[in-house]
């Protein structure tokens, strides 16, 4: 299905752009973009100059002087009432392209050289013995002479009639005709727009006075003053009236279009054509736009994109003609991205459906068969039909997922890449890197969380001593052999525990429980057989200690394995004192100092006392038996923060043997026979009842030095000082 609708994506954008420079070409939108343009050039439509002068040949005018055509001689005295009242420049919309009587033509000729400011307008006409040619039509040499310049009228509306732009400069045969107006204004026609677009005031924005009424001299000459003139005909059924985009459509005279470009070209108000280009590439942005939305997110957001888009569209058209004096059409890029969407909805919802019926197919084998649903048409059917499939897939996915939970090992499962997918919560407890988010392979996971796998015995360890048997099988899916594998962790740790207890029991009672036995029967024979041996009885005696320690010891350590510590509050201080104490007897056998180093306050913990007494009472008697005659014993008890205490004993005697550094603290280990009966049970004992109250211990031992156990105990057990 993804394939499928990129595929169908590209070629729809390509279709898209396609349309775009094709509509843009054919300016398929052209009515549409008119019709907004008219409303948008409103915008960039300054206040009407106040130094402008329409003086018309109106109906009155008509009425009072005679019909049309007037004598030159006439438009000669109109010229020179305009002088004589002050007017400015005076452009006179009105063709002299025949001669009529050469008085009146040279009366004119020479009003206009008196004025010295009057600009005659000409036009085109058809070229002889041709079919498109034109050449310009000139008013009469006597005039175009007295004439301060000459420029065309002709106008060319719109394909709708409508007139909104002007040629300022037409090029005949590489010759250059500025317009009317621009000829009268003073700009150059190289610095000239091509064509330009103008927004027009409504008929009557600039001040109007009849032709009649200045002959007559009743219009004031302050009125007139200074003022640039345009004369042109304004009266029903004579001179040329167009169509023209002023916010709609309005009909307006000639020389009234005239005043209005007059004024937009001298305020800069002219709006210029951006080139077809410009639409083009605003059309194929907005699409590519859509069509990214299309893609990237949800049906919603592409009707919203499309909405937004098009107000986009509009709102850049329109300000671009206040801001900045261009006009982009926007017709074909607001089509292209109207018909994008729902070309694309279409497109997409045959996907979806062909989409609903695979996975119906796929799903359940009668999923090929049109299950009996409702729904108001065929895709909602589908949809109907693909919820069905879904529910049961999503429950019997959910009671896997429970079988998987309630199974009484941990369980991983792997896809056919080796990545566990799956692990119940069991399984995440013993590997807290893993998330189905971002599968990752069982090595990961494995050094993660600092685990050893034994492919060859089936077994994985962790570094907190726990052991779990590995179980593997494979599953298949969809015909693939090799689809998967789920793993189940049974956990053997205690197992594991109770056979290195078995095999250590074994060598206990083979060995260690039988030599002392062995040495009590042997001294035992030679009681009273041989006088000299004097030495036999406390021999005996220190073999039935020993064999009494031994098995005490191994009693207690079997203990802690049953039962469960007792904690209270106890004085850790006095339990110090209280081991002093005992050892006392032992350590005035060889002159040893017994020195306690304890604070000045009551030191209070949650610990069983019974069980730290036992470990004071291994620990300093294993110092006393090891020191040397006339050494020290340092008990020293600390707070090495308010979350950590520290109890030490240090001894100065040889230090423990280099095979005894290696597990100080392992059952049944190396020992010394010299100094009483021991196979390292006591520290083995020690050891366990650190671990109970959730401490560390630490060694420190070196031969000749002495040795030292260091025992800390974390925050989490209690304790305040009180006094």
């Amino acid at each position: 299905m993804f394939r499928r609708l990129l595929a169908e994506w590209v070629i729809l954008l390509a279709l898209g752009l396609i349309f775009v420079a094709l509509g843009t070409r054919a300016d398929l939108m052209a009515r549409f973009d008119a019709g907004l343009l008219d409303r948008a050039a409103g915008l960039a439509r300054p206040a009407p100059a106040e130094d402008i002068v329409v003086v018309a040949f109106d109906d009155p005018s008509l009425e009072t002087i005679g019909p049309w055509p007037w004598p030159r001689a006439r438009h000669a005295a109109l010229i020179d009432a305009l002088a004589e009242a002050g007017a400015g420049p005076i452009l006179f919309d009105v063709l002299f392209l025949e001669p009529t009587a050469p008085a009146d033509d040279a009366a004119l000729a020479a009003a206009m050289r008196r004025h010295g400011a009057v600009y005659l307008p000409h036009t085109f006409a058809p070229r002889a013995n041709t079919q498109s040619a034109i050449d310009p039509a000139l008013p009469i040499p006597v005039l175009a002479e007295a004439a301060a310049g000459v420029g065309h009228v002709a106008s060319a509306p719109d394909a709708d009639g409508v007139l909104r732009r002007f040629d300022l400069v037409r090029d005949i045969d590489g010759a250059a005709f500025p317009h009317f107006v621009l000829a009268a204004s003073g700009v150059t026609p190289a610095d000239a727009p091509e064509a330009a677009i103008v927004s027009f005031h409504s008929d009557g924005a600039y001040a109007r006075h009849s032709a009649a009424a200045i002959l007559s001299g009743t219009v004031p000459a302050e009125f007139l003053r200074g003022k640039t003139v345009l004369v042109g005909a304004t009266a029903q059924g004579m001179g040329d009236r167009y169509s023209v985009g002023a916010g709609g459509v309005a009909v307006m005279p000639g020389v009234e279009t005239q005043a209005n470009l007059l004024d937009a070209l001298r305020q800069g108000a002219l709006v210029r054509d951006a080139s077809a280009l410009w639409s083009a590439l605003l059309g194929a942005l907005a699409l590519l736009i859509q069509f990214l939305v299309f893609w990237k997110l949800s049906a919603r957001a592409g009707l919203i994109a499309t909405i937004s888009i098009s107000a986009a569209l509009l709102a850049i058209a329109v300000l671009l003609v206040p801001l900045t004096h261009f006009w982009v059409g926007p017709g074909v890029a607001l089509l292209a991205v109207l018909f994008a969407y729902p070309l694309w909805s279409w497109r997409r919802l045959t996907s979806v459906s062909a989409y609903l019926e695979e996975e119906a197919a796929f799903l359940r084998p009668a999923g090929a068969q049109k299950a009996d649903v409702e729904g108001f048409d065929q895709l909602a059917r589908q949809v109907a039909r693909m919820r069905r499939l879904v529910n049961y897939v999503s429950r019997s996915f959910a009671f896997l997922g429970k079988v998987i939970e309630a199974a009484p090992d941990a369980i991983l499962v792997l896809d056919r890449e080796g990545l566990v997918t799956m692990a119940n919560q069991s399984a995440k407890r013993l590997f807290p890197g893993f998330a189905e988010e971002t599968p990752a392979p069982l090595a990961d996971l494995l050094a993660d969380s600092m685990a050893t796998h034994r492919p060859d015995d089936g077994e994985i360890s962790f570094p907190d001593g726990t052991a779990f048997l590995v179980a593997r099988a494979g599953f298949e899916l969809e015909g693939d052999a090799q689809s998967g594998e789920i793993m189940a962790l049974r956990d053997v740790t205690e197992i594991r525990q109770r056979e290195q207890e078995r095999r250590e029991m074994l060598e206990f009672l083979s060995h260690d429980m039988r030599t002392p036995q062995v040495a009590i029967i042997g001294l035992s024979r030679k009681v009273g057989t041989n006088g000299s041996d004097h030495d036999i009885g406390p021999r005996i005696r220190n073999q039935a200690e020993r064999t009494l320690k031994l098995a005490d010891d191994f009693v207690q350590i079997a203990r802690l394995a049953e039962t469960k510590p007792q904690f209270e509050e106890a004085d850790l201080v006095a339990l110090v004192e209280e081991a002093t104490d005992r050892a006392y007897a032992a350590a005035r056998a060889k002159a040893i100092t017994v020195l306690p180093d304890l604070p000045e306050d009551l030191l209070f913990a949650e610990v069983d006392a019974s069980l730290i007494a036992r470990l004071l009472d291994n620990l300093v008697g294993n110092a006393i038996k090891f020191s040397p005659e006339a050494s020290t014993v340092k008990v020293i008890l600390r707070e090495v923060s308010e979350s950590v205490m520290q109890l030490s004993v240090c001894d100065e005697g040889p230090g423990l043997p280099p095979e005894r550094l290696t597990n100080p603290f392992a059952r049944f280990g190396a020992h010394e026979t010299q100094a009483g009966p021991s196979v390292g049970l006591g520290l083995t004992f020690v050891k366990r009842v650190v671990d109970l109250h959730h401490g560390t211990i630490t060694v420190d031992s070196a031969p000749g030095v002495g040795t030292c156990f260091r025992i800390d105990v974390p925050e989490f057990q209690p304790f305040e000082r009180k006094t």
